[in-house]
């Protein structure tokens, strides 16, 4: 659940990235509507924002649409609700939500302009496609109409899963969110999570360590904002970087790159069972993700 803050730009993006998943999501959500229809998005912190009614004061607010958040956290100090889990009748997303699980938290400082984030545990239940060039993301509960012909297909792995703990005590149980996919980074193959809350692309000391620092281009330091605060990180350039699956179709040169220890991501490991040494962000994508479970 990585917040990145912008600190500089890279390549432009050309064509969607297809994910088809190689289990099946778990029917129960609660929802009234059709689907299908493109919603606005915005990119203020080259993050999707949503707007967001959870049918509470004040009323709609923008909420980062975050696969690399595994539940949905609302900011106590957005909304005038106690720290705790509180199920509630969201709008958003061109649907109707019912008995929606929100995780309330004092959990952004002050200057963070969003309420909150939308977690993965809602849109595993939906194909869907986050757009960037368009500015739009889409659910369809029944699945896509048809394949976009121009799509990379991109196999992904959907594990995960155990409580969420509150700093109340309170607790919530949480399925398997985390979307896992290989990318090969200069030509080393390495197993990333899809987060699209995140900015940009960020790695372990440890995998750039084995790709090398001679010559690489470092771009200083950026502003790192997570669920444990605001640290400094530095911001580096990888050469290429492709999803494994089709590396031609979805090869991006000099991607700007965040850099961390390799402590930031090991509490994966225990959740997934596997080591994840990368997160993919909005910038180490091409021109979005269509997610499909077929």
């Amino acid at each position: 659940m990585k917040r990145l803050l912008p600190a500089a730009c890279c390549a432009a993006l050309l064509l969607f990235q297809s994910f088809a998943c190689d289990s099946e999501s778990t029917p129960g959500l609660e929802y009234i509507g059709t689907g299908g229809e493109p919603v606005a998005i915005r990119l203020s912190s080259l993050t999707p924002e949503v707007m967001l009614d959870l049918d509470i004061e004040p009323g709609p607010q923008s909420f980062v649409l975050d696969t690399g958040s595994p539940v949905h956290l609302a900011d106590v100090g957005h909304y005038a609700v106690e720290v705790g889990v509180h199920h509630l009748q969201m709008t958003g997303l061109g649907l109707v939500f019912l008995n929606l699980p929100y995780v309330f938290e004092d959990f952004f400082a002050a200057w963070v302009p969003v309420s909150g984030l939308l977690g993965a545990n809602l849109l595993i239940y939906f194909d869907w496609e986050l757009n960037y060039p368009d500015r739009t993301v889409t659910l369809f509960p029944g699945g896509f109409p048809e394949r976009d012909p121009a799509d990379s297909r991109v196999n992904f792995t959907l594990t995960g899963g155990g409580r969420y703990r509150l700093s109340n005590g309170d607790t919530l149980d949480v399925g398997a969110t985390r979307h896992l996919v290989y990318v090969d980074l200069e030509g080393t193959r390495i197993l990333a999570l899809v987060d699209t809350g995140a900015s940009y692309m960020v790695i372990k000391q440890s995998v750039l360590d084995t790709l090398g620092t001679t010559g690489r281009p470092d771009h200083g330091t950026t502003e790192v904002v997570t669920a444990y605060g605001v640290i400094s990180a530095p911001l580096t350039e990888l050469e290429t970087v492709a999803f494994s699956d089709a590396p031609d179709a979805t090869r991006m040169s000099g991607v700007y790159t965040v850099v961390v220890s390799d402590d930031f991501l090991a509490s994966l490991r225990v959740e997934t069972g596997r080591q994840v040494d990368a997160l993919i962000g909005r910038r180490s994508c091409r021109a979005g993700f269509r997610r499909s479970w077929r």
